[in-house]
Formats: C-alpha cells, sequence, structure tokens
C-alpha cells in the first residue's frame, strides 16, 4: 500500500523534501502541537538512540531492497545517531530523524508523531475532535490562494473569499516558490503545511491574513467546525476523513453524468463508491475528481478499476529488487447486491491537481495508459512510491518506501507525476468567480464522447 503523502497534512512536515528552503515545512512542523493536541515528552538518551537505529536500519532496508546505491548510508548514521542520543524530547528527536529523511530525496518518507491517549485531553481515538477551517489552498502561479470555501462553514461567515491571496495562516508563512517548483516536493510541502496549519482540534481559533485582487490586506479569526462525515483508522495511521461525495450533473443534451468525490483512499470509502456507480450505469459518463486526493490504501485501486473495465488489465507494478507485484483489476460484474451487472463502459474522465498523490496519480496513470480514462487538470504531486507504516520504540510511526512504481505503459511517475491529456490550469479570475474550469472541460468532454466499450 501506499500512504505518505496522505499523513503530511496531519503531522505538519514533510520530512524528504530536499533544498535548503524548508521555511514553510519547518514553520509547520513548529505547530504540531497546537494543531493535534499533542504535547512534548522526555526521552532519555538510551530510549533516543534506539529509536534513532531503529529507523535507520529500516530506511537502510528500503534502501537496500530497491537496490538504491547513490547514498553512503552509513556516514549518515556516523552524522547523526550522536546528536540522536542527545535529544532530550520526542520533538527533538524527531527533528533528527526529519534530518536523516531528507537526505533520501524521495517521497514517503516521513516520521509521524505518535497519537495522544485516548483518555487524554482533546484526544480521541476516533478522532471526533478533529476541526477544519472549511477552507481549501491551492497555487495560482506562484501564489497560495484560497481555492474553496465551504459554503456552511466558519470561514465563509466571515467572509473569506475564494481568489484571496494567502499570507499567513497562523504562525504558517507560506515560502515563495519559483517555477521550477511547478511540480515536486517543495510545492506539496507548502501545500500540505497550509492544509496543517488550517486543521485542528474543533472549535480551536484559526487566524487568516490574506490579499485580496486589489490589494487590501483582509485579517479574519474564527473558531475550526468539526470535521464532518466519517473517519476511518488503518494500522498504524492516525484517523483520516473516510467520506464520499456523490451526485449527478446534467448535460446541455439532457443527460446525466456521475460526479464523485472522496478524500482519501481508506478502506470504508469502497462501499460508497460503488453504489455511486452503480447509480451512475445509465448516465453518459462518470467523473471522478481526484483533487486534493493525498492517497492511502493502493491495492483499493484494483478493485475501483474493476468497475470501468471488461476484461483483465493490469495497472502498474510495484517493484523492488528482483520481485514486482502486479496491480490486477479484474471486471466487476456482480453488485454489492448481488445483481448482474456489465462494467461502467462510457466515457470516464479523472480530474486530478498538485494536490493528488500517491495511490490517487497511480489510478489515474494506470487507467490513462490503458486508453481507459481521459484526465483533466493539473500535473499531480509525483509522489508514487508504496510504502508502509512502522512503529518506533518511542511510540512515533515511520512511513518508508518498500517499492518502486512504474504505471501500465512503464512510466515512471514519481518526481514526474501524471500528466493531463487536457490540461486546465487554475486562473485567478475562474477562483474568484468560483467556476471549476477543469470539471466542466471533463463534462464537456464527456457530452461530445460518443460511448465506448474499454
Amino acid at each position: 500500500m501506499t500512504l505518505a503523502a496522505t499523513i503530511l497534512p496531519l503531522c505538519g512536515a514533510c520530512a524528504a523534501s530536499p533544498g535548503p528552503d524548508l521555511h514553510g515545512v519547518d514553520q509547520a512542523r513548529a505547530r504540531l502541537q497546537s494543531d493535534t493536541g499533542l504535547r512534548e515528552r522526555a526521552v532519555d538518551s538510551a530510549l533516543a538512540a534506539a529509536t534513532f537505529d531503529s529507523a535507520w536500519r529500516t530506511v537502510g532496508t528500503s534502501l537496500e531492497g530497491r537496490g538504491v546505491t547513490r547514498i553512503d548510508w552509513a556516514a549518515v548514521r556516523r552524522e547523526l545517531a550522536p546528536r540522536a542520543a542527545r535529544a532530550r524530547s520526542d520533538v527533538e528527536l524527531r527533528g533528527v530523524i526529519d534530518d536523516m529523511l531528507r537526505q533520501l530525496g524521495e517521497s514517503h518518507f516521513a516520521i509521524l508523531p505518535a497519537p495522544p491517549s485516548p483518555h487524554a485531553e482533546g484526544g480521541s481515538r476516533d478522532g471526533g475532535t478533529l476541526g477544519s477551517a472549511g477552507v481549501a489552498v491551492r497555487f495560482v502561479d506562484r501564489d497560495l490562494v484560497v481555492w474553496r470555501v465551504d459554503s456552511a462553514g466558519a470561514a465563509r461567515r466571515a467572509g473569506v473569499v475564494p481568489g484571496w491571496r494567502v499570507e499567513r495562516i497562523d504562525t504558517f508563512t507560506p515560502p515563495a516558490v519559483g517555477a521550477a517548483d511547478s511540480v515536486g516536493l517543495k510545492r506539496l510541502g507548502v501545500l500540505t503545511g497550509a492544509l496543517g496549519a488550517l486543521r485542528g482540534p474543533a472549535g480551536s481559533r484559526v487566524q487568516l491574513v490574506m490579499r485580496d485582487p486589489a490589494g487590501r490586506l483582509h485579517d479574519v479569526s474564527f473558531a475550526r467546525d468539526t470535521l464532518r462525515g466519517p473517519l476511518a483508522r488503518f494500522g498504524n495511521l492516525p484517523p483520516l476523513p473516510a467520506s464520499l461525495q456523490f451526485e449527478r450533473r446534467s448535460l446541455g443534451d439532457g443527460r446525466c453524468v456521475g460526479l464523485i468525490r472522496f478524500e482519501y483512499w481508506m478502506p470504508p470509502v469502497m462501499p460508497a463508491l460503488d453504489t455511486a456507480v452503480d447509480a451512475s450505469r445509465g448516465c453518459a459518463g462518470i467523473v471522478l475528481d481526484l483533487r486534493g486526493n493525498l492517497g492511502g490504501v493502493a491495492a483499493m485501486m484494483m478493485g475501483a478499476a474493476g468497475h470501468f473495465l471488461s476484461e483483465p488489465k493490469t495497472l502498474g507494478t510495484m517493484r523492488t529488487r528482483g520481485e514486482e507485484m502486479r496491480f490486477a483489476a479484474n471486471p466487476r460484474r456482480v453488485t454489492a447486491a448481488g445483481a448482474a451487472v456489465e462494467p461502467f463502459g462510457g466515457p470516464l474522465a479523472i480530474v486530478i491537481d498538485g494536490l493528488s498523490a500517491s495511490t490517487s496519480e497511480m489510478f489515474a496513470a494506470g487507467l490513462q495508459a490503458l486508453g481507459r480514462a481521459r484526465v483533466f487538470g493539473e500535473r499531480s504531486a509525483g509522489q508514487a512510491l508504496p510504502a508502509i507504516a512502522t512503529r518506533l520504540p518511542t511510540g512515533d510511526v515511520l512511513m518508508h518506501v518498500v517499492a518502486d512504481f512504474v504505471a501500465a505503459d512503464g512510466s515512471r511517475i514519481e518526481g514526474r507525476g501524471t500528466v493531463p491529456d487536457e490540461r486546465v490550469p487554475l486562473l485567478v479570475a475562474d477562483v474568484l468567480a468560483e467556476r471549476d474550469a477543469p470539471l466542466a472541460a471533463a463534462l464537456g468532454w464527456i457530452e461530445r464522447a460518443r460511448p465506448a466499450r474499454p
């Protein structure tokens, strides 16, 4: 499975981000305690050393298993192990492990704080106290802007408007990005750092400092709403949203299109996805909107793809040294209720953006390479390495890569991303008018397309 990018907004760190300018990531890390309710804990030198060694050995096994030889891993330990042994708190130790992971220059390596006790103040095993500012941000050119505002949320009531440039979220100040950062870890790190700053305990206050297109400054503060929808746990991960939104859109000729959105590839989403596809069988097409979907359980993409394939296909391959595992998708010919059906054969559009990562971009690239889906929007994050979560002696969790991934056509997504068939960039004018140009392009293609069997 692959999960790393899903976790970054919750831990507030992008551990593998390369380069010297890590201002935004470091600020997001500094917000960890206030955002999650975690408290700094003391660690003795023996526990700190054992935790660092466990993380170092685990990463070393990953590098060896994938045949990565560009890094002198023993030298990394000689450099950082003494610092780890001197760490006096879990926060300080995470900083040392973060420095170790940065040297890899790959996605899906991260140190995630141990979850709070379910009996601690603000802690909940079901994540019921998690809150959201009701604001989504994206890059328009080189500016971080408010992309969407929840129509029923506190941010909308406080006067937050899509299209305003974000200058600060509490203590998080977005660092500058250049043209060369249009794809990659730095831009993703800024986005997930902002997302981490926007989230926090329900009822806690968040401050947004923004500038409108006329240059006027807006400083607003409001209480975070309770995160709506079900939350799910998987393995050693913190609770993550597991809701799915489905609606029918009407085309100009009166035909319907099924529009499906979900935030993470988590197992509880699958029954809702099955139901949404079943409800769309009589429609002219289906749009899967994976914008902002940071990933999840990679095995789920096989079951999801089976809804759209009339014969068995391979979406991609997970490779280690001398071994490989194919993500094989088989046609779904029976509904959950046991009724016989044929896989959906109409046009399938997938919409992605720079926050579509991990499983989302693997799924999009897989169906794109098979010629079964047309992809719209912006290039995805380019963070597509299968990873697992391992608990360390302190209770923290280490996300680490276990394999490489190539799409069905042999292309490697890591560092490159999934490239849309129709690139539809975000424009300030569209965001201000709350027009969804990528979705409109996908719907227009379905309206023009003739139904075709895969």
